[in-house]
C-alpha cells in the first residue's frame, strides 16, 4: 500500500510569507520575517579576569537577551526553510543591507500625544541583539552588514510588538 506523504504534509503545513509569492516575484537576495514578542537590547557587555581559572570571563549586563537572540535566529531559520533556495551563502565578499523595524508596547504612564519612542531601550543595543541574532543563520557574519535602517515605534492598536526585519545581499 502506498501512502502519499506529500498530501499529509500539506494539510499540516501553515500558509507562511512564501506561499504567498508567485515565482516571479521571488528574489533571491532579499528574505523578510516577523519576530514576535516585547524586544530586548544587547546590553553591555563586562568581562573578568578570574586568577583561579587563569581565564577571562565575559557576561551580559541584560539576562533576557540570550532567549531573544534565540527567538530571532528560530525565525529567521524558519523564514529561510520556506524559501525555495536557502539564503545563507558562505560567500565572505557578499554586503548585507538591514532594515529593522522595532515595535513595543506603549507603556500606560506614555501620553498618547507621544508619538516617537524616544524612552530606552537605545536603538544601537537592539540593533546589536539583532545582527547577533543572525549571525551564523542568514549571514556568516555580522561585519558584512554594511548599511543598516532601524527604529523604533509603539505599537497601538494596529500592531503587536515585535521586530520586522528584511535582508538584502548585496554584491
Amino acid at each position: 500500500m502506498h501512502v502519499n506523504d506529500q498530501a499529509a504534509d500539506a494539510e499540516e503545513h501553515e500558509a507562511g510569507p512564501a506561499d504567498f509569492m508567485a515565482d516571479d516575484e521571488f528574489d533571491p537576495d532579499v528574505i523578510e520575517f516577523f519576530v514576535a514578542g516585547e524586544p530586548v537590547p544587547q546590553g553591555s557587555t563586562k568581562a573578568f579576569y578570574i586568577k583561579k581559572l587563569e581565564r577571562v570571563v565575559t557576561t551580559h549586563t541584560n539576562a533576557n537577551t540570550d532567549a531573544w537572540r534565540n527567538r530571532i535566529a528560530t525565525e529567521a531559520q524558519h523564514a529561510n526553510e520556506l524559501r525555495p533556495q536557502s539564503y545563507f551563502s558562505d560567500d565572505r565578499r557578499s554586503g548585507y543591507e538591514v532594515i529593522m523595524e522595532f515595535t513595543f508596547t506603549r507603556p500606560k504612564s506614555t501620553p498618547k500625544r507621544w508619538k516617537l519612542n524616544t524612552k530606552r531601550p537605545d536603538l544601537d543595543k537592539l540593533v546589536r541583539a539583532v545582527l547577533d541574532g543572525i549571525t551564523n543563520v542568514l549571514i556568516p557574519d555580522d561585519s558584512q552588514v554594511v548599511r543598516i535602517t532601524a527604529g523604533k515605534c509603539y505599537g497601538d492598536c494596529d500592531r503587536s510588538p515585535g521586530l520586522r526585519i528584511s535582508i538584502r545581499r548585496l554584491d
